[in-house]
């Protein structure tokens, strides 16, 4: 015990400098994810889609070497060549000055919140703690939701009855919050049957989300959804109509009309976007996006919520969004995206030595937060390089 703690004063004396930064993405394949005819990803059995990730290591001086993987297909991925710039910049320079890379690189958002995630894994492994403990640490279980990919034509996730049967089939594997992603019908009747048929069978048990990515055409067509989410009792409607979510005026003037409180600000772009929508009183929750913004700009927006009483909810899944969450104390639940009952988990192949993602890696109604130094995470660099697209080298 004595030596650790010794180990850890040599650490806290010792600035890591950037000594070289790779940047490699890799593909891996999703067997089940599609196309609907609008363009939006949704199930289907018959198509397999390939994926594209981002692995990025930074070395330093010291011997610690940062190391992060971004494989969840979101919307934005970061930029290699960004990433490669923002690595050219840091050689020669600290590995724990995190604030004049936040200044200088945050408008580059995935590819900066990329490189800030690696930095705050080099931190923590320098003093051998998980990153939550470094942030300041407030629980090692997470609440998490089932949030479901955007449906399907045929099968599960096809029909209002069929996305309550799945909500159900995720009560019995322990959740006890549930989002939808509705599939993109052209009809608005259906989000509404969707809405009410989930209410009636699980309402009361689960906790409901919808977040209807922007599908909404009209104000009118947000405000009818928004009145049945109203009588199933949801937890939050996110993200309405096809505004984009930026507007301020008109989610003020559906939090009006509704009562189901409203999240707002995966659509925008920066901290005083999102707290453009707070201050307009636009939105009831706020959205944080560790992808995006890195865990620096997410913990800036989480104080800049608590500042006013109001959550922070993360986009996404992965480790660096449970050591994020893990250090808040204004946030509800971990989303466990995007899920389907015949696709369990998006996430490709790369993590060793027992991490969990996917459906089937919540136990009792939480996921747990990796206990190892830094992200906690071991990575398969084998597979990672057996299925690499080329790799950027930057070094002094």
């Amino acid at each position: 015990m004595m030596e650790t703690q010794e180990q850890r004063y040599v650490a806290m004396s010792i600035d890591p400098k950037v000594t070289r930064v790779e940047v490699e993405v890799f593909t891996w394949d999703v067997k089940g994810m599609g196309r609907s005819p609008s363009g939006h990803r949704v199930y289907d059995p018959a198509d397999t889609r390939t994926r594209s990730g981002t692995a990025v290591k930074v070395y330093t001086d010291a011997g610690v070497v940062g190391e992060y993987v971004q494989g969840y297909g979101l919307p934005t991925r970061p930029n290699p060549e960004e990433i490669a710039s923002i690595g050219r910049w840091l050689i020669g320079r600290s590995a724990l000055e995190r604030e004049p890379v936040y200044e200088r690189f945050r408008n580059l958002r995935h590819s900066y919140g990329t490189v800030d995630i690696v930095l705050w894994d080099v931190a923590a492994k320098l003093m051998e703690v998980p990153i939550y403990r470094l942030l300041g640490g407030y629980r090692r279980r997470l609440p998490a939701y089932a949030s479901t990919v955007f449906g399907a034509n045929s099968g599960p996730l096809s029909t209002p009855e069929s996305y309550a049967d799945f909500a159900e089939q995720c009560y019995e594997l322990g959740y006890r919050a549930y989002k939808i992603h509705p599939y993109p019908w052209e009809d608005i009747q259906t989000h509404i049957d969707t809405v009410l048929a989930v209410g009636k069978r699980v309402g009361g048990k689960m906790d409901l989300m919808l977040d209807s990515i922007c599908l909404y055409r009209t104000f009118a067509d947000a405000v009818k959804v928004g009145k049945a989410c109203d009588e199933a009792g949801f937890y939050w409607y996110e993200d309405p109509y096809s505004d984009g979510g930026v507007t301020p005026f008109s989610h003020e003037k559906l939090r009006e009309l509704i009562r189901t409180p409203l999240l707002q600000g995966e659509k925008t772009h920066s901290l005083q976007e999102r707290m453009a929508l707070v201050l307009a009183k636009a939105t009831d929750f706020v959205r944080g996006e560790v992808a995006g913004e890195g865990i620096t700009g997410t913990l800036k927006m989480a104080h800049a919520a608590e500042s006013v009483g109001l959550d922070i909810e993360l986009h996404g899944a992965g480790p660096a969004q449970r050591h994020t969450m893990a250090a808040l104390r204004n946030s509800n639940y971990y989303e466990v995206s995007v899920v389907h009952p015949d696709l369990r988990d998006l996430e490709p192949p790369v993590y060793k030595e027992g991490y969990e993602s996917g459906l089937d890696g919540c136990k009792d109604g939480y996921v747990m937060v990796p206990e190892g130094p830094g992200l906690g995470v071991v990575y398969d660099w084998d597979y990672i390089g057996s299925h690499s697209q080329g790799k950027i080298v930057v070094s002094a």
